[in-house]
């Protein structure tokens, strides 16, 4: 299995907040909940994880989701390791369309 981060785009919302565009490659069960990013002095219940995941393009394996509170200093925690993540840019086109909705 493969992860990936292609993108990361600060989207505007009452709480700071990234879309994240992500490739995800493999065969295996991939549990989103376990993708995080520690916080100090919090317990690992209390750590962000991804909102409203969903696939892009499901043959390419591509996946965006969004995550509140993002540390850009620190890596992304997945099954699969660490995974840095790269400076935040605008949303591209092919993400216009990929809607914040308040959890």
């Amino acid at each position: 299995m493969r992860f990936n981060i292609r993108g990361v785009h600060p989207v505007e919302a009452a709480e700071p907040c990234h879309l994240i565009e992500a490739e995800l490659a493999g065969d295996e069960e991939f549990d989103w909940g376990e993708v995080t990013q520690e916080v100090a002095a919090q317990p690992r219940a209390n750590w962000q994880v991804p909102y409203d995941e969903q696939p892009l393009d499901e043959q390419e394996s591509r996946w965006v989701f969004f995550f509140h509170y993002l540390d850009l200093s620190k890596p992304l925690l997945t099954p699969l390791g660490a995974i840095p993540l790269p400076a935040p840019t605008p949303r591209p086109a092919h993400l216009k369309d990929i809607e914040y909705m308040e959890p």
